[in-house]
């Protein structure tokens, strides 16, 4: 599934509301620490990965390890393991030390438009 759709900031002048009104979409978890991951792939991962077309989807946070998928140009792309290593993991680990593990649970033969092709040259956004 794609991303959910990014915060909005909407400036309102009328005669009953003035200043901005911001609407988030995205749920926020009732863990705290599946709520810190969720915040570090909004804030830091998927505007990066995104730039390649991809994004990445936090499905649960279970006994010190964070469950991921990948998609769009990150499904079956030939840097999705450096992405994930070198940045996905790496950035989550920093910034919330309760995870000492990132799995990766994408079916990546099953991706329809890789940003680099197996074998073919090219940077990881985060790698």
């Amino acid at each position: 599934p794609p991303p959910p759709p990014p915060t909005t900031m909407d400036y309102r002048h009328s005669l009953t509301q003035l200043g901005f009104e911001f609407d988030n979409p995205r749920a926020r978890w009732a863990d705290p620490v599946a709520d810190a991951v969720q915040r570090v792939l909004d804030d830091e991962i998927n505007p990066r990965v995104g730039s390649h077309g991809g994004w990445v989807v936090l499905l649960e946070v279970r006994d010190g390890i964070a469950y991921l998928e990948m998609g769009g140009g990150c499904q079956g792309c030939g840097k999705a393991e450096v992405t994930l290593r070198q940045g996905v993991e790496e950035k989550i680990r920093q910034a919330v030390p309760a995870v000492r593990e990132v799995v990766d649970t994408t079916e990546h033969e099953a991706g329809e438009s890789p940003f680099f092709l197996p074998g073919q040259e090219g940077e990881s956004p985060l790698g």
